[in-house]
């Protein structure tokens, strides 16, 4: 009866501290959809076994002295499967008011691949904790309405030289916006707002094939931007680099509108009391727009 005092004295901080990595899990991803989902239930399941262990090899290496090994082993795996009924069968739920869970909502308006086509228009819902959202999807009803209020491409110029395209990008009344270009097709590029150019044609470095350029800018951001792209001389249609390179963009581009919420985005709330919404510096706002110009345009 000893043994089970500093156990009880003790067990109390490991307990917070899983409900602070759940809480934390959530602001470890820097771009939702990147981690596969199962990532954070191994890593409690993990740290859960750890703490399991030690304190069993602190109690075997007593009490196998009386003989009591046997009906704590028993009591232990007893315990275990009315944890596992009580959480299956609802009784106790994983995540409660005090065990907030973390949640990424936003609105989406998809232009991506549909050059001047209709948007389409869904919600994305993320979350970088244990567990799956399939059950409160289930329970979200749909609201209908968007912003009408989303980017759009305007192309200024090409010279088909030397293959030189002038690009206007209205970003509308977003001021935090991601552009990702396509270095696989384009050179270098020069980006200006107004008659100031932020970007020289300097040579550009890329990740994966990308360059991003990521902005997020005060109440008074310019909106509208021109980038002039410069193309590599071996670009050139209906070559098999072009084929491959059709199955991605010349440009993408993400804008965010921040204090947005749409009818959609309100039927969120309908979500259980324990979830709190989360956006990180590089997650979308609770309203976004996806946007792309493809390399043939």
């Amino acid at each position: 009866m000893g043994l089970a005092i500093p156990i009880l004295v003790s067990a109390g901080p490991f307990i917070r501290l899983a409900t602070t990595m759940i809480g934390l899990s959530v602001r470890f991803i820097r771009h939702p959809g990147s981690s596969p989902e199962w990532l954070p239930t191994v890593a409690l399941s993990a740290f859960i076994a750890a703490v399991i262990c030690l304190t069993l090899v602190y109690l075997l290496s007593y009490i196998h002295l009386p003989g009591a090994k046997t009906y704590i082993v028993l009591a232990t795996c007893i315990l275990f499967a009315q944890s596992l009924a009580a959480v299956f069968s609802g009784v106790t739920p994983p995540f409660t008011k005090e065990t907030a869970r973390a949640v990424n909502v936003v609105h989406v308006v998809d232009t991506t691949g549909r050059f001047g086509e209709n948007p389409t228009s869904y919600i994305s819902l993320f979350s970088f904790t244990p567990g799956v959202l399939t059950k409160e999807v289930e329970e979200i009803k749909e609201g209908d309405g968007m912003s009408p209020i989303f980017p759009h491409w305007k192309l200024l110029k090409t010279n088909g030289d030397k293959r030189i395209t002038r690009v206007e990008i209205d970003t509308k009344r977003s001021i935090r916006w991601f552009l990702s270009i396509n270095t696989e097709e384009i050179e270098d590029f020069t980006f200006e707002v107004g008659s100031e150019e932020l970007v020289l044609a300097d040579g550009k470095r890329s990740v994966d094939g990308w360059h991003t350029i990521q902005a997020s800018g005060g109440k008074n951001a310019p909106t509208r931007f021109e980038l002039t792209l410069f193309w590599f001389q071996n670009s050139t249609l209906g070559s098999h680099k072009m084929m491959q390179s059709e199955q991605q963009p010349l440009l993408n581009l993400r804008t965010d509108l921040p204090g947005v919420v749409t009818p959609k985005a309100e039927a969120v709330q309908k979500l259980p009391p324990w979830f709190s919404l989360f956006g990180k510096s590089t997650s979308p706002h609770t309203h976004s727009f996806l946007s792309s110009l493809p390399v043939k345009f």
